[in-house]
């Protein structure tokens, strides 16, 4: 009966990964949106450059500016991809440049934050790489261990009868 409970253990250990392999689901990342502070220059004007994954300028892209889900203005990249829009006020606008977006806070040169930017860089088409592979999880690392553990004691409890085997386990 020792010998019996000891090998369904260590079966249910070694099927543990296999079975939580295949329930993997992807898990939504909630994406925060960081805000930049930004100097406005003169009469409001904002800078920018719009550039694509690669750091390459982004030349006659509209560039879209809201405040409050309303488009407030509308400009072209010239052909280093850098743009302006005057008549700004201080507050919080969406930038959108192709598929890249931005949302920054506009000051006034005389209240900015010393940390605030002069100009504005909205990069399109960036590429996200992730990883994913072996001890990345750590339910699957835990699982793993477990099961190579139950594989070594399953084996010690079923050479008990004091013949010597030696058996090797992933």
């Amino acid at each position: 009966m020792k010998t019996l409970m000891s090998g369904s253990l260590c079966l249910a250990m070694i099927l543990a990964p296999v079975l939580s392999a295949s329930a993997d689901t992807v898990r939504p990342v909630k994406q925060q949106t960081a805000v930049s502070d930004v100097t406005l220059s003169d009469a409001g004007t904002l800078n920018g450059k719009a550039v694509d994954g690669q750091g390459k300028p982004l030349q006659g892209t509209k560039v879209s500016i809201r405040k409050n889900q309303e488009v407030v203005a509308t400009v072209v990249t010239d052909e280093e991809g850098k743009f302006q829009v005057s008549g700004l006020d201080t507050g919080i606008y969406e930038l959108q440049a192709g598929q890249g977006k931005g949302v920054i806070r506009a000051w006034n040169d005389n209240v900015a934050p010393p940390t605030s930017k002069k100009n504005i860089l909205i990069v399109s088409g960036a590429t996200a790489r992730g990883q994913s592979g072996l001890f990345v999880d750590p339910l699957q690392t835990t699982t793993l261990i477990l099961s190579v553990t139950g594989v070594a004691l399953g084996a010690a409890a079923l050479s008990d009868n004091g013949e010597t085997r030696i058996i090797v386990s992933p």
